[in-house]
């Protein structure tokens, strides 16, 4: 299982994204089976759209996030509960 972080995906929603990281995110995908989001870069992902200029690129951006999701990761968002947010600590204690 690998979880993409918020920055992996949004450099995968830009026009002409990073060709490695493309790459392995595809790799990710046929060999690994399947890449994961946590809920809290499904939450960063739809604040940094909704902070944005109202527009057209916002409204591109929105429509991106959305088919994303719905998409790619509907049945592989990963909660943050207070589980993860224990083993968060430790992790980030170490």
């Amino acid at each position: 299982m690998i979880i993409f972080d918020t920055n992996v995906v949004s450099e995968l929603m830009r026009p002409a994204p990073e060709p490695r990281v493309r790459e392995w995110c595809l790799n990710v995908e046929r060999n690994l089976g399947g890449a994961y989001l946590t809920s809290v870069s499904e939450a960063e992902l739809r604040y940094g759209a909704a902070i944005m200029p109202h527009g057209k690129r916002r409204v591109v951006i929105t429509k991106t996030i959305e088919r994303l999701l719905s998409e790619y990761f509907q049945e592989t968002i990963l909660p943050f509960d207070s589980l993860a947010s224990k083993a968060y600590a430790e992790i980030l204690a170490q």
